[in-house]
């Protein structure tokens, strides 16, 4: 096993890997994320049927893991198969790395703003008696070898049904172990409320840095960046923090 500040220093490093690619492929991806409206007229009122009554889905959610599943396989190049986990899931040589692909609408700020929703399959964070999530803390590969689970979000707001990308974001959430230093402050009831225990609001604005990090070497180092933020919009309307790094805005 890590300790607790290994563990954060090999979070930030894929953290770091993961953003440096985005930031250098910001555009592809940007129009692979608006290649839907392309063909608007074919699916549109179709999806619309498949709403709940007075609801406004999100039209890119299914769409934007397809782009980020073909993004991803040549950088961290092979998937693991297992049951249970994020939309992506990749074993590196001393990681496996969960990415969970999110999408929410610009005028839904309680989906995106200092918040994210975590399913149960997307998080190893257990917050005693109240959520016990499915991922562990370790892949055990063999008596002797075991691999930390990382976890990692990429958020895209955007506007309905349009070439309208707002935001992109990308966030990691704390591996299980580091508990004792985040606490249950970082932890809000999900959208199924505490008795299903399904999911949780992880408040990222709470705590946006890593926490071990950030104290060793007394500078902010941040648990979530914004790759891609649109004119006209400040950091604080979508991370509730003035603070966050933004790195191409346009």
């Amino acid at each position: 096993m890590l300790n607790d500040f290994e563990i954060e220093t090999i979070e930030r490093q894929y953290f770091n890997l993961i953003l440096i690619h985005l930031k250098q492929d910001l555009n592809t991806l940007i129009d692979g994320l608006n290649s839907r409206i392309k063909i608007l007229n074919n699916w549109y009122n179709n999806f619309i049927k498949t709403a709940r009554k007075g609801y406004k889905a999100s039209d890119l959610d299914t769409g934007a893991e397809r782009i980020f599943h073909h993004f991803f396989a040549s950088i961290l190049r092979f998937p693991n198969s297992s049951p249970l986990g994020s939309d992506l899931m990749f074993e590196l040589p001393d990681a496996f790395i969960h990415i969970e692909v999110k999408t929410a609408l610009l005028n839904n700020p309680a989906d995106y703003k200092g918040k994210i929703n975590i399913g149960i399959n997307q998080t190893s964070y257990v917050v005693n008696k109240v959520f016990m999530p499915n991922l562990p803390q370790y892949y055990q590969l063999s008596p002797n070898t075991m691999k930390p689970c990382l976890t990692y979000i990429i958020q895209i707001v955007h506007e309905h049904a349009k070439p309208n990308i707002k935001a992109l974001k990308l966030v990691c959430i704390p591996n299980g172990q580091l508990y004792p230093h985040y606490g249950q402050s970082i932890f809000k009831s999900g959208k199924s409320g505490y008795a299903k225990g399904k999911d949780f609001r992880y408040h990222y604005s709470i705590e946006p840095f890593f926490k071990l990090l950030t104290s060793r070497y007394n500078e902010n180092i941040f648990r979530v960046e914004l790759i891609y933020l649109a004119n006209g919009l400040r950091n604080e309307d979508i991370t509730n923090l003035t603070d966050i790094p933004v790195h191409f805005q346009f």
